[in-house]
């Protein structure tokens, strides 16, 4: 059984070289140099991360968090054939019995999806021999399967997830509705309606069970439903009792989507200004450029493919590359897909 690990353990680590001309002197301190790694990671300096991960590992091929961090911010600096050729080179097999679940083949499931070999993520998790689902795996799987049409196996692996359990990469259980928005996201990025609407009911009649605990995933049911008139006052109503700010971007955020679908462009507009106004969040890799990309999702629902995109770019500058690969697997922004400069950022994935 494989070594696992938990992504957010905080690590020592050798910084061998810099990207560029930069290089450290020999007497740098480890604690400096991991105060450096950090900085470059807080600042969504992905590839220069990967690079001094994949380095690390070079140095020490036994260490598999090495392995799994190169392999992680390779994908965030959009080089997935890169993170599959790190990931894959893990050959140790630590045999732990306490081992429960391993995030690390999250990681190349999600690399092969991102280069479209979407059989090869159904193999990653046949191979994945833990008790533990790691909800990152089974949420690529099941975007997989809708790639590949096969939607008995959706089916059937969604009952098995939910039966089963999926867990966080604290090996925390983590609820059905974070498998239930990826697989609604993925059938409007490849136009199923009718499945999305199968699914969206699913999803909603799971969710209102939980209404009275869990607004968010009521009012996003309802959302992914379409009848944006009575989602309206739901996701006012999530949003009152929302305290997590990311997830209250994501609210309104929806809640200007639904406007800009009845045609209610004045309050459209007011939801845009809204968003510029938000506050911050916290520094996180999937912060940098949360405002900007959240209005490009509500100017795309408006038709203003230009603003949208101008809005993405802006994104992109501050610091938000990872955001790139959410780009073309938004299903909120497929209106998108196609047009040239749209093509051109996401085209930016190296192959």
């Amino acid at each position: 059984m494989m070594f696992s690990f938990n992504p957010s353990f905080p690590t020592l680590f050798i910084l061998v070289f810099l990207l560029g001309s930069c290089h450290p002197p020999q007497s740098l301190s480890l604690e400096a140099l991991e105060g450096n790694a950090n900085s470059a990671k807080k600042l969504g300096e992905w590839l220069k991360a990967a690079q001094l991960f994949e380095k690390y590992y070079q140095l020490d091929a036994t260490n598999e968090r090495a392995n799994y961090e190169a392999g992680t911010n390779y994908l965030k600096a959009n080089y997935p054939t890169q993170a599959l050729a790190v990931l894959n080179g893990f050959t140790k097999i630590p045999q732990d019995t306490l081992v429960k679940f391993n995030g690390r083949p999250a990681r190349i499931a999600k690399a092969y999806y991102q280069i479209k070999q979407f059989r090869e993520v159904v193999k990653v998790v046949d191979d994945y021999a833990y008790p533990k689902m790691y909800r990152g795996l089974a949420r690529e799987h099941l975007k997989a399967l809708i790639q590949l049409k096969e939607y008995n196996a959706l089916k059937k692996y969604l009952l098995h997830y939910r039966q089963s359990g999926i867990y966080d990469d604290k090996g925390k259980s983590t609820n059905d509705g974070f498998l239930y928005r990826s697989i609604c996201n993925e059938l409007m990025i490849v136009g199923e309606r009718d499945l999305l609407l199968v699914y969206a009911n699913a999803y909603y009649n799971w969710a209102i069970a939980r209404q009275k605990k869990d607004k968010r995933n009521w009012a996003i049911a309802a959302f992914y439903q379409k009848d944006y008139l009575a989602t309206i006052p739901k996701l006012k109503e999530a949003i009152a009792n929302e305290k997590s700010l990311r997830h209250l971007l994501e609210l309104e955020t929806l809640l200007g989507i639904c406007y800009a679908n009845l045609g209610q462009v004045s309050k459209t507009t007011s939801q845009l200004t809204k968003l510029t106004r938000f506050q911050d969040l916290p520094p996180r890799h999937d912060a940098f450029g949360a405002k900007h990309y959240q209005q490009a999702r509500i100017e795309a629902a408006l038709g203003q493919k230009e603003s949208a995109i101008s809005s993405l770019k802006k994104a992109l500058t501050e610091n938000a590359k990872f955001w790139s690969n959410k780009f073309k697997e938004d299903g909120l922004l497929v209106n998108l897909f196609g047009h040239p400069e749209f093509e051109e950022m996401i085209l930016a994935v190296k192959q």
